[in-house]
């Protein structure tokens, strides 16, 4: 009798197990079309704030040398490395054209240093709250636009830059001087368009 009770118990657990296994092996209820949706949706906003941080990181990284070099400099300091470094190839390729017309008329383009967005040398200055204003990292070319406040002594300048994604990094590709409402880019092509006074 105690024979039969333990085959028995035995059974029932064997039958419960295999009922566990049984229950384990049913597949699984896929998440609906919302859910993965909502899911997409998530993981773009998700990238999306990363990639605002690395660009906001980037930019802050680029004026926090800018302010070093003014001061060490006195305010006086103009480097075109930083268009070098921290500028597209098209900034780059539009700065060396406006650079040769400037030998050839001997006249000069700059109202204003883009990078200080002050006109005038001897300058200290700093750069503060900056924010990332629009991301697009959908189109052919990913683009940021970055505003952020140049302060002087006795005043301030409104900017923004504008940024393409280009050979892995984020790089400027125009600079506007809110306060004056300039946009350097356009302001370099006026210049090499004008004929030439000689």
């Amino acid at each position: 009798m105690a024979l039969a009770a333990l085959v028995l118990a035995l059974m029932m657990t064997s039958c419960g197990n295999r009922a566990q296994t049984v229950a384990q092996a049913e597949p699984q209820v896929v998440d609906s079309s919302e859910d993965l949706a909502l899911t997409g949706v998530m993981n773009m906003e998700m990238r999306t704030e990363a990639e605002k941080g690395m660009v906001l990181e980037r930019v802050k990284d680029i004026y926090r040398l800018v302010k070093s070099d003014y001061m060490l400099h006195g305010g006086s300091y103009e480097n075109e490395l930083f268009d070098k470094a921290f500028c597209s190839k098209s900034w780059n390729k539009l700065l060396m054209a406006v650079r040769c017309k400037e030998e050839q008329t001997g006249s000069l383009f700059f109202e204003m240093n883009h990078w200080s967005m002050t006109r005038y040398s001897g300058v200290l200055l700093s750069f503060d709250e900056f924010e990332v204003e629009s991301l697009d990292l959908f189109s052919d070319v990913k683009r940021a636009t970055v505003t952020f406040t140049v302060y002087e002594s006795d005043t301030y300048t409104p900017a923004r830059i504008y940024l393409v994604y280009e050979d892995g990094r984020w790089m400027i590709d125009d600079f506007r001087n809110l306060k004056y409402m300039i946009d350097v880019r356009n302001a370099m092509w006026d210049y090499i368009a004008k004929p030439d006074m000689i």
